[in-house]
C-alpha cells in the first residue's frame, strides 16, 4: 500500500537546467528536514541505458515520436515498478524528474492528436492501470521557463533544431492546461527570477503537502 509521496517536476524543452537545480535543492532541503528521499526520471534513452536495455535495443530515442511514446511507456512500467513503487511503500518521498506528462506534450506538439483518448489510455497502462496498483502523483511542479527562453537555449545556444518558438509555444500551452490533472502547480521559472527564489517556492508547496 501507497505510503509515501510521489512529486513530478516537469519544464518544457529548455527548461532542464531549472528542473535539475530545483530537483538538486528540493532532495538537500528534504533530507536536511529529515525525509527519506529517492530519484529517478522520466524515461528516455538515458533511464533506458540505466535500466540496461539500451545496449539490447540501441533504441534510436528521438527519431519517431510515435514508437518513442510505446517506449517511453514500457520503460516508465519498469521504473514505476522497481523504482517508485518500492520507494512510496517505505514511505520515501519519490523525486521524478519528467513523466507522464511529459510523454503526452512530445506526441501532442508532434501532431499526434486524432486519438488523444487513447494515447491517455495507453499512459495510464504504464503507471499501473489495470494491474490494481495504479501511481498518481500527489503534486506536480511546473518549472515554467518561457517558451522564448526555452527556444533560445535549444536552438540558438544548442544548436539543436526543434522547429522554432512555435514547437515551444505549443509544449508550454500544453503543459500549463494539463496541470490540473495531475494535482499541479506552476512555478514561474523564468530569467527575471533567481534560481534559490524559484526553489525556495518548490520546497514552500512540497512542505504544504507533507
Amino acid at each position: 500500500m501507497k505510503k509515501g509521496k510521489f512529486i513530478v517536476i516537469e519544464g518544457i524543452s529548455g527548461s532542464g537546467q531549472q528542473v535539475k537545480a530545483g530537483i538538486v535543492a528540493l532532495h538537500k532541503a528534504l533530507v536536511d528536514l529529515g525525509y527519506n528521499v529517492v530519484e529517478c526520471a522520466n524515461p528516455d534513452s538515458g533511464r533506458a541505458q540505466e535500466l540496461g536495455v539500451a545496449n539490447i535495443l540501441n533504441w534510436p530515442f528521438g527519431e519517431d515520436a510515435r514508437a518513442d511514446f510505446f517506449f517511453e511507456g514500457a520503460v516508465r512500467a519498469e521504473i514505476f515498478n522497481k523504482v517508485v513503487r518500492p520507494a512510496l511503500a517505505d514511505d520515501k518521498i519519490v523525486l521524478c524528474k519528467q513523466s507522464s506528462i511529459s510523454s503526452l506534450a512530445n506526441a501532442w506538439v508532434n501532431g499526434h492528436t486524432g486519438h488523444f483518448d487513447t494515447l491517455r489510455h495507453l499512459e495510464k497502462l504504464s503507471r499501473g492501470f489495470l494491474f490494481e496498483d495504479e501511481i498518481y502523483p500527489d503534486l506536480t511542479l511546473f518549472f515554467d521557463v518561457p517558451a522564448e527562453e526555452a527556444c533560445e537555449r535549444i536552438e540558438d545556444i544548442l544548436q539543436i533544431q526543434h522547429g522554432g518558438i512555435e514547437y515551444f509555444q505549443k509544449m508550454r500551452k500544453f503543459y500549463l492546461k494539463e496541470l490540473s490533472r495531475w494535482n499541479g502547480k506552476r512555478i514561474d521559472a523564468s530569467a527575471s527570477r533567481s534560481q534559490d527564489d524559484v526553489n525556495a517556492e518548490a520546497l514552500a508547496l512540497v512542505k504544504a503537502l507533507l
